[in-house]
């Protein structure tokens, strides 16, 4: 009887340090906000200050969740996916540009559990890639463009597998080209904003 409480107890132990019983992998589509284009700098020439309107991003990433045995309330996370944004914009006295870009991006940091149903995130993303450029009086261009940030975000448990997410962040970007307008003159611009961000996450867990 006592071998068979001792083995007992055992499996116990190794059921509660098990630690897949503590790692989480989730596929997250995320839809916010952007920030838009307040300046162009034209090398050689000045910068340019301008209205800025924010723009959308679409991505969809693929993260994990790292919890410590004994069921650790304090963890980390790390993932990375594609991205799709449009709309971001900036006004320039009679000149308008107009910035879709698409690529790949990363994120990490710390998660925090709260409870059974809650979990808290926060950490720095980077994005890398390329985008589309409309610019009133030239033609069309593309060039390269990257983002940086930082983030928190509220989690909550809908069901077992499914999560629902809310993002707040401060990010940055930049995207430089060369123009060309209708006389044949060229120009590199290096377009640029920052701003607040937010996101609706839908996380499903695997």
């Amino acid at each position: 009887m006592v071998c068979g409480l001792s083995a007992f107890g055992q499996e116990g132990d190794a059921k509660v340090s098990n630690p897949k019983d503590s790692k989480d992998f989730s596929l997250r589509i995320a839809y916010g906000t952007v920030p838009g284009v307040s300046e162009a700098k034209i090398d050689g020439g000045p910068t340019l200050s301008g209205d800025a309107e924010m723009g959308g991003r679409l991505e969809i990433l693929a993260v994990k969740r790292f919890f410590g045995e004994n069921d650790s309330t304090v963890g980390g996370m790390f993932g990375g996916g594609g991205f799709i944004s449009g709309g971001q914009s900036g006004k320039y006295g009679g000149n308008e540009v107009t910035i879709s870009a698409f690529g790949g991006m990363i994120q990490g940091g710390v998660a925090i559990k709260l409870g059974e149903r809650f979990v808290l995130e926060a950490g720095p993303y980077l994005g890398i890639g390329g985008a589309n450029v409309e610019l009133t009086g030239f033609d069309d261009g593309s060039g390269p463009y990257a983002f940086f940030g930082v983030k928190a975000g509220a989690f909550i448990m809908l069901g077992e597998r499914v999560d629902l997410g809310l993002e707040l962040g401060y990010e940055g970007f930049a995207q430089k080209q060369e123009f060309s307008d209708s006389f044949g003159n060229t120009a590199d611009v290096t377009f640029t904003g920052n701003g607040a961000r937010v996101a609706i996450v839908l996380a499903i867990k695997f």
